[in-house]
């Protein structure tokens, strides 16, 4: 990966303070919680504006700041801005690489065109708040039997349900066999996996999954051990979706009556080995694993759907990847000016190159999707949207392009260059840096959009839903604050919209970096200055 000239996290720190006003009753609240002695260690950066752009308290407005999650505010109003989010779908296709004869018989590979669709899941759209449906340990997905009869029980979702259906239409095709391999195609993107600077410890879990343009399961598989029914001292292990995929070695044991647990699990990047030690807790031991390769591991979980069919396949599920040729570095890229439009184009779709077709899948529309990023913090979603603006808006499918759309759309909402700099679309990376104020700037631009109602209402709402839901359950602000969290290593970050207490909407940005480990002063603080801005405005 090439590395960007002269940019390292330091050179964006430095920046000159704004201090508060002394005589501003905001201020006066504000400078007594931030003088509590547990917030010592910690560095917040406070900005608040009227929604025509009129800057109310600033505090370390200007200093550069690690954002986390934040940043896929960015990333989705850049989207909403520039797509039409509301009917554009993504197209995953089926073609056959290869002559199919009289008897069905393909002689060549059946190939999965992946075209950066992240609903390919078993998650539910559109999103509902957990007190309009009951919790679930995960969100199934945008697959439903629309023909079921109201007696019969619904099976829940899977995973692999929307591969069935490919499979299901590969086989009234006509196709019986493949004498060929299964290709996951995900070069619609280029192959970049993980963004700058991502931690390698983060990239074996699922919200450290990798980026594909073929997305299956949210390239995550499931693992559960629990204790075996059938053996003394032992534990089994299941996976979900249940591919052939990953090697287990699993050492794990059920912990004795009145212990506490302690299982231990790893895999290695680059490694398929998975190895489980220690001891699983009576409930069983339950871990989201991210995918070393989600093109083949689609291909390897379309086989199955294929077999189940019926239809035969002689070959190895293989993955067809594009690598860059890129030679200039991401500054670079990143630095390149655009002239921005609203794209009109409502489908998203890899080439055909005049193969058959042997299969579709047609996605929920993105304003679905944003929507459900937002609220939970989905950070591979908010990854391929940031793909996806770069390959229609720039050069090609990668994080360089994406980041280099998403700046020209802040330059052209009024932020200042000066004021940001984001490697990815997530928040992933501890390199992203961005200023509270360029937050308030966008969300005082955005409240002026015909997008901008749209957008606020795929935010987390207080003490509500999303990663909200279990904040200001008792405040004055439960359901009147719309804001995205942010949470990364010593990071925390609020940036969104409240209605204070003289009824306007304010934009506002807090956000914190450098507290202690382990400690949950600063997100109470964090709560108590969105309180202190509403009730002094």
């Amino acid at each position: 990966m090439l590395l960007p000239g002269g940019l390292h996290p330091q050179a964006h720190r430095h920046a000159a303070k704004t201090e508060p006003s002394a005589k501003d009753p905001l201020a006066d609240s504000l400078r007594a919680l931030l003088a509590d002695p547990k917030l010592s260690h910690a560095e917040f950066g406070i900005c608040v504006k009227t929604l025509d752009g009129q800057v109310l308290y600033g505090y370390n407005d200007g200093l550069l700041f690690t954002p986390a999650s934040n940043a896929k505010l960015l990333t989705t109003a850049a989207a909403y801005a520039l797509l039409p989010v509301q009917t554009l779908t993504f197209v995953t296709n089926v073609v056959a690489d290869g002559v199919i004869d009289p008897q069905g018989v393909l002689h060549g590979d059946i190939a999965l065109l992946g075209a950066g669709d992240p609903t390919m899941s078993r998650r539910k759209y559109p999103y509902r708040s957990p007190q309009a449906t009951p919790a679930a340990p995960r969100p199934a997905a945008p697959q439903t039997n629309a023909d079921a009869s109201m007696d019969e029980p619904v099976k829940p979702p899977r995973d692999m349900d929307a591969l069935d259906l490919l499979a299901q239409q590969v086989e009234q095709a006509g196709v019986r066999s493949v004498d060929g391999s299964v290709v996951g195609d995900d070069s619609f993107y280029l192959d970049e996996p993980w963004g700058e600077s991502w931690g390698w410890d983060d990239l074996q879990w699922s919200y450290g999954a990798p980026v594909s343009a073929l997305t299956f399961a949210e390239n995550t598989v499931d693992l559960t051990i629990a204790a075996d029914p059938a053996a003394v001292n032992a534990t089994a292990a299941s996976w979900a979706p249940n591919v052939d995929y990953y090697t287990l070695e699993n050492t794990m044991v059920p912990t004795a009556a009145g212990q506490a647990a302690h299982p231990g699990l790893d895999r290695r990047p680059g490694s398929l080995l998975v190895r489980a030690w220690g001891t699983a807790p009576a409930n069983g031991f339950h871990a989201g694993l991210g995918i070393e390769d989600p093109a083949e591991f689609t291909a390897a979980a379309f086989k199955q759907a294929l077999l189940a069919r019926g239809v035969g396949v002689t070959g190895a599920p293989v993955s067809r990847h594009k690598s860059s040729i890129e030679t200039s570095d991401f500054s670079d890229q990143r630095a390149q000016p655009l002239r921005l439009s609203p794209s009109a184009g409502d489908k998203v779709m890899a080439p055909i190159e005049n193969r058959r077709v042997l299969a579709t899948r047609i996605s929920i529309p993105l304003a679905d999707d944003i929507k459900l990023t937002n609220k939970i913090s989905q950070n591979l979603h908010a990854e391929l949207i940031l793909r996806l603006l770069g390959k229609t808006f720039g050069t090609d499918g990668s994080f360089a392009q994406g980041s280099r759309v998403v700046r020209q759309f802040l330059l052209d909402a009024g932020v200042s260059d000066a004021d940001f700099f984001v490697y990815d679309g997530s928040g992933m990376s501890p390199d992203d840096r961005v200023a509270p104020r360029a937050y308030a700037q966008l969300l005082s631009y955005a409240s002026r959009q015909p997008w901008g109602t749209a957008w606020r209402d795929t935010l987390p709402v207080a003490g509500v839903d999303g990663t909200l839901g279990n904040r200001f359950k008792s405040s004055p602000l439960k359901g009147k604050l719309w804001a995205k969290t942010g949470t990364l290593n010593e990071t925390n970050c609020l940036s969104g919209y409240l209605t204070a207490a003289s009824g306007k909407t304010l934009a506002f940005s807090i956000m914190v970096n450098g507290h202690r480990p382990g400690s949950e002063a600063e997100i109470q603080a964090v709560d108590h200055i969105a309180e202190a801005i509403a009730a002094a405005e």
